[in-house]
């Protein structure tokens, strides 16, 4: 039997499709990596930060004085809630940072990284984006732990830590390009790598 050019036709436009199909599966997630972090990690750790924010003291911790035990109810909720957000982050799986035609928000900016980079990134070492948001959820026990304690001492520092926790794993997968110029603040004091 001699084939022609023309009877390979459907059968390279079933290869053609099956592959179109598998490229875009992993696009068909319940929830991306970015939906997670906009929805879920930024909001709750506004409200962490908004409580510890309130009762600062003059050294950068809580006051228990301008705790209410409203308050401290709060900071251990919105801190169980963050902690369940990192769980999510964590479990992603796949990771898919955004869907298609969705961009991030740095995009397109001097030292901004593209979803597409970003997908990279965590592509390269997926695991380690979970380890970071497990010690994401772990940080958070801890807040929790403390609140429910009216622990101000154990709060303040945590509350404080939060932010670092969050650019350990931005500066590795996020926003990468940014690395240097944060090193180059560090190094000149206009960042404290500490708080």
């Amino acid at each position: 039997m001699k084939l022609t050019g023309l009877s390979l036709i459907p059968a390279l436009a079933l290869v053609a499709a099956c592959s179109q199909q598998e490229e875009e599966a992993p696009q068909d997630v319940e929830l991306t990596l970015h939906e997670v972090m906009k929805n879920e990690i930024d909001v709750r750790a506004d409200e962490v930060w908004a409580i510890g924010n309130a009762a600062l003291d003059d050294q950068a911790g809580i006051d228990p004085d301008l705790m209410s035990d409203e308050d401290w109810t709060n900071l251990a909720a919105h801190s169980l809630s963050l902690r369940q957000a990192a769980i999510d982050l964590a479990t992603l799986d796949p990771i898919i940072v955004t869907r298609p035609g969705v961009k991030i928000v740095d995009e397109g900016v001097p030292f901004g990284d593209s979803s597409a980079d970003v997908q990279a990134n965590i592509d390269k070492n997926p695991q380690g984006m979970r380890d970071m948001a497990n010690a994401l959820a772990a940080h958070m026990a801890d807040l929790a732990a403390a609140a429910k304690d009216h622990d101000a001492a154990r709060a303040g520092p945590l509350i404080n830590q939060l932010d670092g926790v969050c650019e350990t794993c931005h500066l590795e997968y996020w926003y990468p390009s940014q690395k240097e110029i944060i090193e180059q603040y560090i190094n000149e004091g206009v960042l404290d790598p500490a708080s």
